[in-house]
């Protein structure tokens, strides 16, 4: 399994209307992508400008026919997104190791 996180870092006073739009716009996911094993929008509860979304994969052919072939290193955005944020936002992923 691959964990996918998108931090981006809201300016100040936008960050509820941008929390209310990424829920919106991720609402439909789990039906519309085949290998999306779950997702959540993680608010900082000491910096609420800093938010995350967070997914998990089931392999990396899913999470290419979510984020195209630029997956490693291109974050998903939605249009406009820009106006929400003080700058772009950051990707990092994850593999799931067992104990």
């Amino acid at each position: 399994m691959l964990t996918r996180v998108s931090e981006a870092l809201v300016k100040p006073g936008r960050e509820k209307e941008f929390v209310a739009r990424v829920l919106e716009l991720v609402r439909t996911f789990p039906e519309t992508y085949d290998g999306l094993e779950g997702h959540e929008v993680l608010v900082d509860l000491d910096d609420p400008s800093r938010v995350r979304y967070v997914s998990r994969w089931r392999d990396e052919q899913a999470l290419e026919r979510y984020a195209g072939p630029g997956r490693r290193t291109d974050p998903v955005t939605f249009p406009d997104e820009d106006e929400y944020l003080r700058r772009p936002l950051t990707l990092r992923h994850f593999a799931s190791v067992t104990c």
